[in-house]
Order: C-alpha cells, then structure tokens, then sequence
C-alpha cells in the first residue's frame, strides 16, 4: 500500500491562524476477526457476549406520574477503549444499582471491570446519561455521567492505567444548582476551536421539580483549555443556548424538556454548531458565530416541527456532501402525535421535510436512533428503538425499527434481518465490538435487559474505519470531516462522515468513522481528513478492509512541504505519547 498526505488550509479560521502544510501518519491496523459468507443478519449475543444484566429492577411494571416517569424515560450507554488496548468497551448506566463498565475481552466477549476502574464505591446510583471523552488531551478517555434526582452530575477523570477518579466538583462540571438534577443525554465537540473539548448536558424536568425556578441544568460547559485542561466555565447564558421555558405553548407543565444533543457543523463553516432535540415542541438549532455565541436558527431553518424530539441523528443519507438531521418523535397517527421527522439539508442553512418521501415517519413511540451503514453498501441506514409504559398497551411491546436506504428512500427490514426486540428501548448505539468490519447494536432497554445484536455479514461488502489523533486539533478529532473519494475521476460519489461526540439519545456511538463501500472494492483513491484545527490531510491509494489510525501533524510554516514514508504498524494507543 502506498499513501502520501499533503495537507492546506479548508477554510479561513476565525482565530486567523498562518496557513500550513501537513503531513499524516498513517497507522494500520489488521483485523482481529474472520469474514463471515453468511446472508447479512443480527444475532442476539446479549448472554454469549457476557453483557447481561437489568436495567432497573424495581421499575418493571406501568409508572404513574411525576419522577417515576423519567425512570421510565431512563438507561444509557456509551462505547468507549477506556483502557487503550485498541478494543471498544461499553459502559451503561443503571438507576437503582451502580453502573457497569464492561471490558472488551478481545473474543467477543465482554468482563466486569467496574470495581477495578472505580473502585468499590466509585461509582454511584441513579445514573443515566453517559460519554465517553478525552477532556483533559492526556490521551485517555474520561467518561461524564448525568443523574436523576440528584444534586449534580459527574466527571470521572481516567489516570491512564483504566482507574478512573470523580473530580466533577473540583473541576466545575457538576451542572451545579438548587434543585435536584434530571439529567438525560451528554455531547462532546470542541464548539471555540480552541483544541479542548467541551461539553453539553440536557435534563427534562417538570415544574413542580423545580420549586426555587431555577435554570435548567441543561448546560454547555466550556472547557478552559491550554490553561486548565479538563476544568469547565458554566456558559450557557452567554452563549445563548438556554433551554427552559422555550417553544410552543403546552398544558404539560414541563420547565426543562432536553433530552440528547450533539454539535456539528450543519452549514459547512468549520465551526461546530448545537442542535438539541426536546420535548413538547421545543427542538433546537443554534448557528454557531465564531465568537462564543450561537444565534438560535430553528423557525428560520425550517426544523424544530417535530413535536416530541426525543433522539436524533445526523448524516449524509442522500450522499449529496451536507449533514442530513433525523429526530425520533412519538407515531400513533392522530394530528398531536404524527410521527419522526427527516430534514434534508438544502446546503444554505435550510431543511425540507422529507419525511413521508422517505418513508420514515412511523417509528412508533421513538427514542434512540442513528445513521449508520450495515450493510456496508454506501448509503446510511437507520436503527431506532422505541417503547413506553403508562400511555397505552401498544407501546408495551413495540418492535424497533430498521430502515434500509434505497436510494435515499427507506424501507423498514428489522424483522428480515432480525432486529425484532420489543422491549422499552431508549439508549441506542453502534460499534465495532468484534473488530471484524461491520457495525454491532446495543440497546438499553428501561426495567427489563438489554440486547447486544452482533451484525453477522455485513463484512461481505468492503469498509474502512478511521480513528483519529489530534494535536493541534482536541485529541479525539471530535468534529474533524471526513471525505472518501473511491475513484477521484467520478468525485461526485464521495462518501462524508463526521467525527461525532453526540449523543442518540442516552447512546454514545464509539468515536470511529465507518465507510462502507460496497462490493468488488481494491482501493480507495482519496482519503481526505479536514481537522478542527483547519489543516487538511490527504492519503492515497488506501487497501480496503481496515481501521486507519491517522495522527494530526502541525509541521513548522518554513518546512513547505513535506512528504513522509506512510509507517506500518500495529496500534496500540496506549503506547503513544502527545
């Protein structure tokens, strides 16, 4: 294999750094599991895997009102290589025990390493929202966790070993306030650019919770950076994207409605906006100024109509080079609960409603949802789970769903392909667990056991996985673009990812970029990284049927341009230093 990366500046930055050439080291690594041959499918492996457990006990029958509800509403995860051996793990939350970090065993199964990487009481109940992320640029995943009914929110910091310590409180992530906290979904994404990730929390709260009327804990914490990697500033006034009291009248008296957001860049201008799906009509999207501040978008933009956002996706499904944004909303056919919404980005800070003309508006009542390639065939499918009690038998035992993209017309497949569970689904996320080049689902479900769908011949097509090491950039290259050209002669079939921190809905993905593409592949011709920081990274002429492993490189302005020999080893992160 032969690559060669030379990088230049995509786009004038607003700090209006000097322009630079950059050189990308690229890193192999080979597979750890065989090819499958058999017709694409999912298998249940929850048991086999060693990821079992409930989630909730003592909330498995119908709720009634108040708090108990959002214990209904509640149980996350997230994927993550806490311990750097170049294998993701999963950490899920649970309400009336601790959580649980499962470890990767390398065989497709998974250990308890929660007393080891906590300690015996480092980790406490009433957990819900989780994410994985590098805070502090030491190279090492730390994990945020919001909480129900409680008086803050935490932040666990990773010392490198896999043993984590709850710093929050010391370093200004507690959300702090009066009241106590309902917290929901976590996003990660560098939104000042200044190569630090920050943070955004979202809490749904009712108002009788609420006695001393005070802000929503749904924050945006900016990371202090250079200067206190890791600490946090509380800036969401400032930065005008407060969420109590927004939107349309409603007789449900809820103050504070967020329930997942994510940062990404909607329009294009390298700077990562916000968008947040909330309940009761009150879906946001805020345009990033370059300046610290946002500027709410949502009525202008043409997006926000869904009436109970609940969890939400973005990307390229109709492969035309923007980020596409579905949000998963409540469907029973009556005008006041009409279903998911798919807003196609018409490039100019505008969305169309394509939902009917996609075919995805019934998804029941809908909670975590993402884009992701199963078949590894190109386009981007979507997975989305559903499920809630107290409103209704039929939401007791709905099916999730699975579209297939069609040409950027969807049909849903789950049962043909085996996705059938018809449990109370709410957290949701994708990822490689068994390094074999097609993308695995777990789901969270509420007081009943989870499902870990091992995708089995998804491989049979071609793919290509991209990690990412930023140095300039935040360390994850959370947010940086990346474009795959398959033949440079025909560019207009290139392939788009995004770096994603967000959250589906209480379901972090792991922080890897997927491609599938497609049969019959022997190389791609272009690989090209657009990182936070503004440089860009070409490699080219890449073999199919691996995770890249690609390093940030800030060369000096007077070098000019400089070409490296592409170096081939395994990964392990563990080993690398900043």
């Amino acid at each position: 294999m032969t690559a060669v990366a030379v990088g230049s500046r995509a786009h004038e930055m607003v700090n209006q750094r000097m322009h630079m050439v950059a050189v990308s080291v690229l890193l192999p690594v080979l597979l750890a599991g065989q090819v499958r041959a058999e017709p694409r499918t999912f298998t249940d492996v929850t048991v086999a895997a060693g990821v079992d457990y409930v989630h909730n006990e003592t909330v498995q029958g119908p709720v009634g009102p108040g708090f108990i509800v959002q214990i209904e509403m509640s149980g996350g995860a997230a994927a993550g290589d806490f311990d750097g051996d170049g294998w993701t793990d999963l950490f899920v939350t649970r309400y009336d025990q601790n959580g649980i970090l499962f470890r990767n065993q390398h065989d497709g199964t998974f250990e308890d390493a929660t007393a080891h990487a906590f300690g015996p009481d480092g980790l406490r109940m009433k957990s819900n929202g989780a994410g994985w992320g590098d805070v502090d640029n030491d190279g090492d995943l730390d994990l945020y966790v919001t909480s129900l009914h409680a008086d803050g929110y935490e932040l666990y910091i990773n010392n490198g070993a896999g043993q984590f310590t709850e710093e929050a409180a010391a370093r200004g992530a507690t959300a702090a306030g009066p009241d106590d906290h309902y917290g929901y979904s976590v996003s990660f994404g560098d939104y000042d650019g200044d190569g630090f990730l920050d943070l955004h929390t979202n809490e749904w709260r009712l108002s009788s919770q609420n006695p001393a009327d005070a802000p929503s804990y749904a924050r945006l914490l900016r990371n202090r950076g250079a200067s206190s990697p890791g600490h946090f500033d509380d800036v969401t006034a400032v930065a005008g994207v407060t969420m109590e009291h927004v939107g349309p009248s409603t007789n449900v008296p809820v103050d504070s409605q967020s329930f997942a957001s994510r940062f990404t860049d909607l329009d294009g201008d390298g700077l990562l906006d916000l968008i947040v799906t909330s309940d009761h009509g009150t879906s946001r999207l805020f345009w990033n100024d370059g300046d610290g501040t946002f500027t709410d978008g949502t009525e202008d933009a043409s997006v926000g109509t869904d009436q109970f956002g609940m969890g939400s996706t973005v990307g390229d499904y109709d492969l035309d080079g923007d980020f596409d944004w579905f949000v998963t909303s409540i469907y029973d056919a009556t005008p006041n609960r009409n279903g998911n919404r798919l807003y196609q980005n018409n490039g100019d800070r505008t969305f169309e409603d394509v939902t009917d003309a996609a075919g995805v508006r019934d998804g029941g009542w809908g909670w975590g949802t993402t884009f992701f390639d199963f078949d590894n065939d190109r386009d981007l499918d979507i997975i989305m789970t559903n499920g809630m009690t107290n409103f209704g038998a039929e939401w007791l035992t709905d099916r999730m769903r699975l579209f297939e993209n069609e040409g950027g017309i969807f049909t849903e497949v789950g049962v043909a392909y085996g996705i059938d569970d018809t449990g109370r689904g709410k957290g949701l996320l994708t990822f490689d667990y068994d390094k074999d080049g097609d993308l695995d689902v777990f789901v969270a479900n509420t007081g009943q056991h989870p499902v870990l769908y091992r995708n089995d011949g998804g491989n049979d097509n071609g793919w290509l996985r991209v990690q990412l090491e930023g140095i300039e950039s935040n360390r994850q290259g959370i947010g940086a673009r990346i474009i795959l050209i398959m033949d440079e002669e025909d560019p207009a079939q290139a392939l788009i990812r995004e770096m994603d921190g967000g959250s589906n809905f209480l379901g972090q993905n792991e922080v890897i970029a997927h491609f599938g593409l497609g049969p019959n592949i022997e190389t791609v011709d272009l690989l090209r990284i657009q990182w936070p920081s503004g440089i860009v990274q070409e490699l080219r002429d890449i073999e199919p049927d691996r995770l890249l492993y690609i390093v940030e490189v800030v060369p000096e302005p007077t070098l000019g341009v400089l070409v490296l020999p592409c170096l081939l080893s395994l990964f392990r992160r563990g080993s690398r230093t900043r």
